[in-house]
């Protein structure tokens, strides 16, 4: 850090010879230009500083709500279709990180998902809005049952878990090895 030397300060007494006015305290002078673009990045770093530590500490993540923007910056998947359950339960866990991430509210999370619906996803999206309640905002508890309902049937859920309880590693079943309840 660079320090300079401070100027005596302008007083009535120092500043007789000016008239009796007051002045205002000069900067100090640096003794080079090095000097002070050195002042002047010690200043940015510590300004930058003071704005993180106001975000970090009271800032985005205790805030109430999240915008959109907070959003977005996570990089959220499209969802469009899915070939296998498994990839719509997939994308549906994918979100679940995402807002991890941040602080969204429960309302918040379904409209921001809606937002990465597409195509006929987006339709089946627009048909769950219109059969609501008039003023009805659904959570995202509400969102995960009617998505896993609509793309993720539970017969093929538990095929996929019988599939792999099936499964044998050499000799002995698969399921030997983990506790599955």
């Amino acid at each position: 850090m660079v320090c300079f030397k401070q100027m005596p300060a302008n007083t009535r007494g120092a500043s007789a010879s000016h008239g009796g006015d007051d002045f205002p305290n000069t900067p100090p002078v640096p003794p080079s230009l090095a000097d002070a673009i050195a002042a002047l990045v010690n200043a940015t770093t510590l300004l930058a500083q003071n704005q993180n530590v106001g975000q970090c500490g009271r800032g985005r993540n205790n805030r109430e709500e999240t915008t959109y923007v907070d959003f977005t910056n996570t990089r959220p998947p499209v969802f469009t279709k899915a070939d296998e359950p498994l990839e719509a339960d997939d994308w549906l866990r994918t979100m679940e990180q995402k807002f991890s991430l941040i602080n969204c509210t429960e309302t918040q999370k379904p409209a921001f998902t809606a937002q990465q619906l597409r195509g006929a996803v987006g339709v089946w999206w627009a048909n769950l809005l219109a059969v609501q309640p008039a003023g009805h905002r659904i959570t995202w508890t509400e969102f995960k049952e009617a998505f896993r309902a609509h793309y993720i049937p539970d017969g093929v859920m538990k095929m996929k878990l019988e599939e792999f309880l099936a499964l044998r590693q050499g000799d002995e079943p698969v399921r030997a090895h983990y506790r599955i309840t």
